[in-house]
C-alpha cells in the first residue's frame, strides 16, 4: 500500500499502518519515544491549531481519522496494471 499525506504530498511504502506512523513518527521534527506518544501529540497538535479531531487512542481509528479529514490517501501498490 501506498500512504502519502497529501497536505505535503509525501508517500510511503507498507502494508501496516505501523510502519506508517512509525515512519511520521521519525520525519517529525520533535523526538517521540514511541508511536503512542505521536499519536497523542499529533492529536493534540491537529486540535489545537486546525481543529481537526484525530483519535489516538490505536493506529486503526488514528489511520481512519486522517484519512476522513483529507490528511492521508492509501492506495493499492499493486505492480503493473494492478497484475501482480
Amino acid at each position: 500500500m501506498t500512504y502519502t499525506l497529501i497536505k505535503r504530498n509525501k508517500s510511503f511504502r507498507t502494508d501496516s499502518h505501523s510502519q506508517f506512523i512509525s515512519w511520521m513518527r521519525k520525519s517529525d521534527l520533535m523526538d517521540w519515544k514511541d508511536n503512542r506518544e505521536f499519536m497523542e501529540g499529533y492529536a493534540y497538535r491537529k486540535l489545537t491549531f486546525e481543529n481537526i479531531v484525530i483519535r489516538d487512542h490505536d493506529e486503526e481509528s488514528f489511520v481512519e481519522d486522517l484519512q476522513k479529514n483529507n490528511l492521508l490517501k492509501i492506495e493499492s501498490s499493486k505492480g503493473f496494471l494492478g497484475l501482480f
